[in-house]
C-alpha cells in the first residue's frame, strides 16, 4: 500500500492500465451502439469514370432508400460530380486517385448528374442521371 502522500509506482501504473482499459471498453460500446441498425435498405456500388466530357455510365439506377456509393476516378483532368437537388458534390482529382461519395437516395425521380469543375469547352455537356425508382412493396 505504501506510506500516505507517496506514489506507489506499481499501483499507480495498474490504476493507468485500468483506466486504459476501460476508456477502450467503453469507446468500443460506443462504436458497436453507434452503427446503424440493418433496415433491409440496400447499398447499390457504381464505378464512374469522368473523361472530357462524359461520365462512363452516365445513367446510375438505384431505388429509393439505397445507400448509394459511387467510386470515381478522372481519365484526363480534374472533373467533380454534382446532384444539385440531393446535395451531392465532391472533386474528381485529375490524377486518376479514386474518390467515393456516399449517399442515401432518399426520394424516387430523376437527378441531373453535373460536372461540378470547369473542365474544358464541352464543361456544360458533362451530365448524366441519377434515376430513383419508387420502392416496391415487401
Amino acid at each position: 500500500m505504501g506510506v500516505p502522500g507517496l506514489w506507489d509506482h506499481a499501483a499507480g501504473r495498474r490504476m493507468v492500465v485500468a483506466i486504459g482499459m476501460a476508456a477502450a471498453l467503453g469507446a468500443a460500446t460506443t462504436a458497436m451502439r453507434a452503427q446503424p441498425e440493418h433496415t433491409g435498405e440496400s447499398v447499390k456500388s457504381f464505378e464512374v469514370r469522368a473523361s472530357r466530357f462524359k461520365f462512363e455510365p452516365a445513367v446510375l439506377e438505384v431505388t429509393e432508400g439505397d445507400t448509394v456509393v459511387v467510386t470515381l476516378r478522372s481519365a484526363d483532368t480534374i472533373h467533380g460530380l454534382a446532384i444539385k437537388a440531393l446535395g451531392v458534390k465532391v472533386v474528381i482529382p485529375k490524377n486518376g486517385e479514386p474518390v467515393e461519395v456516399r449517399f442515401v437516395a432518399g426520394r424516387a425521380g430523376t437527378f441531373e448528374i453535373a460536372c461540378s469543375e470547369y473542365c474544358g469547352s464541352g464543361h456544360r455537356r458533362m451530365k448524366g442521371q441519377l434515376v430513383v425508382a419508387p420502392p416496391t412493396a415487401r
